[in-house]
């Protein structure tokens, strides 16, 4: 898939406090905007940056769990969001799920 260039830390919650602190896996990703239908242009404009779809590469299956490190910023990874897109013939070409910013 072209455009999956940018590599991403994804951390897991520890045992003792459930802080993403546990280094899961460094994956091959990108962060997209999601096209979303604003109530009025400002809202658009306030939102386009606090959440995104993440397309990840086929060998990593995401722990429900999780966060994304990518370029210093932090990403909660959104439960439910979760899908493989296939080719033409069927096969999964890569995987996505949606994200938020961590505030």
């Amino acid at each position: 898939m072209f455009g999956i260039s940018t590599s991403a830390t994804v951390y897991t919650p520890n045992a003792t406090d459930g802080d993403f602190t546990v280094e899961a896996q460094t994956i091959v990703c990108r962060l997209a905007y999601v096209k979303r239908e604003p109530e009025n242009v400002a809202d658009d404009r306030e939102d386009i940056g606090e959440r995104r779809r993440l397309l990840y590469t086929t060998d990593y299956t995401m722990p429900d769990t999780a966060q994304v490190a990518i370029d210093g910023v932090r990403w909660n990874i959104l439960s439910g969001t979760y899908g493989a897109i296939t080719g033409p013939n069927g096969s999964v070409v890569y995987r996505r799920c949606e994200v938020e910013k961590v505030k």
